[in-house]
C-alpha cells in the first residue's frame, strides 16, 4: 500500500477519535518552550472558613515555563514557581497573617513550586499531570487535571494557555493551624491559570 495512503488512513482514524484536528497531518509538531507571562497567570485557592463559607484567595506572582507541542501530540511538562509574598485576599491584614510562620512563612519559604514528572492523556488537550508540589519545604506528589485552553500564533511567536485544578490537604505540608478546632479547613482546592509565550520554534 502506498505510504501516502497509509498516512491518510492514519490521519482519518485519529481525527475520528478526536485526537487529531481535521486537516492536521500525522507529522507531530516540535515541542516549544512557553515562558509564563505573570500578568496573565494566577494561582487561586479555596478553603472552608470556620465551618461556614468557602473562602477564595489568590497568588499574583506565578512564573516558570511549560514545554508543549501545539498540536497536542506530546504531553505538556510544567515547572512553576509561586511567590508566597504575592498572596492576595483583598485584605491587607489577612495577607500579612497568611504570610506569617503559621501559614506560608514567606521569609523562610519564599516560593511554592511544582515540577511535573509525567502526564497521562485524558482527551484531546486534556491531561492528568503528575508531579511534585513543594510547600513550606515539604515535597509531596500530586496529580492535577490540566486543560489546554488555547494555542495561537505562528512559528515566530506563539501563545498557549493552560488551566490546572487539584486538591491538597495543607496538613500534609505541615500547615496545621486551625485544623484541629475546625477554624480553617484542611482541604484546599486550587485552580491555576497559566499563559505563556514562545519564540521561534
Amino acid at each position: 500500500m502506498p505510504r501516502s495512503l497509509i498516512l491518510a488512513l492514519c490521519a482519518s482514524a485519529l481525527a475520528g477519535a478526536g485526537l487529531l484536528d481535521a486537516g492536521q497531518t500525522t507529522t507531530p509538531a516540535a515541542q516549544r518552550i512557553f515562558e509564563l507571562d505573570p500578568v496573565h497567570c494566577a494561582a487561586m485557592f479555596r478553603i472552608h472558613h470556620a465551618g461556614a463559607g468557602q473562602f477564595w484567595g489568590r497568588f499574583n506572582d506565578v512564573t516558570g515555563s511549560v514545554i508543549y507541542a501545539e498540536d497536542d501530540s506530546t504531553a505538556p511538562a510544567f515547572e512553576i514557581s509561586v511567590a508566597a509574598e504575592s498572596i492576595d485576599t483583598g485584605t491587607e491584614k489577612l495577607d500579612r497573617t497568611l504570610q506569617s510562620p503559621n501559614f506560608f512563612n514567606r521569609i523562610e519559604h519564599p516560593a511554592i513550586t511544582f515540577k511535573s514528572t509525567r502526564s497521562v492523556r485524558v482527551d484531546h488537550r486534556k491531561w492528568t499531570v503528575h508531579g511534585d508540589l513543594t510547600l513550606l519545604g515539604v515535597s509531596r506528589p500530586i496529580a492535577a487535571e490540566v486543560e489546554v485552553t488555547g494555542t495561537v500564533g505562528n512559528p515566530v511567536q506563539a501563545k498557549a494557555g493552560f488551566e490546572a485544578t487539584f486538591t491538597i490537604h495543607r496538613s500534609d505540608f505541615g500547615m496545621t493551624w486551625g485544623v484541629d478546632n475546625a477554624a480553617l479547613g484542611d482541604e484546599v482546592r486550587l485552580v491555576i491559570a497559566l499563559e505563556g509565550d514562545a519564540g521561534p520554534g
